[in-house]
């Protein structure tokens, strides 16, 4: 009977505190987007956050998104930049181009034509948005929706205001709603989340907001809040690990959540204990520093608790070599969230993460730069592939006679003359970098002294 109640208490203990995820382990996810996905950073932030998270688990990301694309652009090359990845997940956002900005200016319209036209580009976009999701789901592919992100038609930029887009943005996201609700998908609402700090931000200054000052793209903090914002309606676990140190090992470990205490010693004036965590913090960049004071990711996702019951008045602790600093008896038994020391050696880890997946982002663009040109404009092509010369001067052709010279389509042709017979190393290195990534985020095990003071 013993025996029985032991099995039992051990087992709802195991449910108690499992970790759980989204993404499984051998997961492929595609984003599929426009020029918002393409930038990579926000998934970006999604991919560190399930590497440090769940190391033993690894996952790939792909980036389908390409710069200016709608819809008829994702359905035009489904099968050669997005199917032929073999996903078991679309994670879709479009709609900021579909809206067709140019339809719009800084004063309203009551111009019929426009004003049709600005309904039949949104129709459009929901009929061809049902038959990218209907194409996924035909092929067993688990599809997640994402809201489009805002158009900012409320900051007091110098940028021209095309008014009316993110009310038209809104609609889009509406439509996504019924898309979900139709069939039965998950689905992230960035709209409302971005909208709402935005117009919260510009109650205190017009001129703040958390969109770039395109008025299109997010900046670093907007993209951690997306990140935010997919974790948390994913339901992403907010505990890194929780450490609770009471008089022994064992008594330590029937508390402690998603790691191993061993080698405890308790003496007058001095606890010892290692540590093996199944995680590693999220490491916030400086850039994306802003978005702390606007949503709570530390608190709701990124919670590495230690809790020392039988410390002293005044403590001192020091992780490995490094100090962490000086806490009271009182902050000890309430916790303190660790992954708020950048100096600890477990958050040192994960920044080496980070640099790694930055790695692997940079290779992703490059390749991203390659399928933006080829799709949007080597498809008219007739010349020799293999040739470089000939595809620059086809490129050069077109930016004289029909892009106008344009600054960044130049830059980008010009990128794509440079690293297109790379391409296949640029695969490669974008597979390893992600290998390495998961392998670094290994935890390892680490020893932790409190030194006691009760004066």
């Amino acid at each position: 009977m013993k025996l029985r109640l032991l099995i039992f208490c051990l087992v709802i203990h195991v449910v108690i505190f499992s970790q759980t995820n989204l993404f499984q382990k051998g997961d492929k996810v595609c984003f599929v987007g426009n020029s918002i996905t393409n930038n990579g950073e926000f998934y970006h932030n999604i991919l560190l956050y399930y590497a440090t998270r769940f190391p033993e688990q690894p996952v790939t990301f792909f980036n389908c998104g390409i710069s200016g694309d709608v819809c008829r652009g994702v359905l035009n090359r489904m099968d050669k930049d997005i199917l032929n990845h073999h996903p078991t997940h679309a994670v879709i956002m479009i709609g900021m181009n579909d809206v067709n900005r140019g339809l719009y200016t800084v004063n309203p319209t009551s111009n019929a034509d426009t004003l049709v036209k600005r309904e039949e580009a949104i129709n459009i976009y929901k009929v061809r948005l049902d038959s990218i999701v209907t194409i996924f789901l035909s092929k067993g592919i688990k599809v997640i929706l994402q809201k489009p992100t805002i158009y900012e038609q409320t900051a007091k930029i110098p940028k021209e205001n095309n008014f009316g887009v993110n009310d038209a943005l809104k609609v889009c996201a509406d439509y996504n709603q019924t898309l979900s609700d139709r069939y039965h998908l998950p689905i992230v609402d960035y709209w409302t989340i971005l909208n709402n700090i935005d117009l919260e931000l510009q109650q205190k200054d017009s001129t703040a907001t958390i969109i770039g000052a395109d008025r299109v793209h997010p900046g670093s903090p907007g993209h951690l809040i997306m990140a935010y914002q997919f974790l948390k309606t994913t339901k992403a676990p907010q505990y890194i690990s929780e450490i609770v140190i009471e008089n022994n090992a064992k008594a330590s470990n029937k508390k402690s959540k998603n790691c191993l205490v061993s080698n405890y010693v308790n003496g007058k004036d001095l606890i010892r204990f290692k540590v093996k965590e199944n995680a590693l913090p999220f490491p916030v960049k400086k850039e994306q520093a802003q978005a702390l004071a606007l949503v709570s990711f530390i608190n709701e996702l990124s919670v590495e608790k230690l809790i020392i019951k039988n410390a002293g008045k005044s403590n001192q602790l020091i992780i490995d070599t490094t100090l962490i600093g000086f806490f009271s008896k009182e902050e000890l038994a309430n916790g303190i969230n660790l992954s708020l020391y950048p100096n600890s050696p477990q958050y040192k880890q994960a920044i080496q993460v980070s640099a790694i997946l930055d790695k692997m982002r940079r290779a992703a663009s490059d390749l991203r730069t390659i399928a933006f040109v080829e799709y949007n404009f080597l498809t008219q092509y007739n010349g020799d592939i293999e040739n470089a010369y000939l595809k620059k001067a086809y490129l050069d052709d077109l930016l004289k006679t029909k892009l106008s010279s344009s600054p960044y389509y130049k830059a980008q042709f010009d990128k794509f003359i440079l690293v297109k017979p790379n391409q296949k190393q640029l695969e490669f290195d974008f597979e390893k970098y992600r290998e390495d990534a998961y392998r670094l985020a290994i935890p390892k095990e680490h020893s932790f002294e409190l030194t006691i003071s009760n004066y």
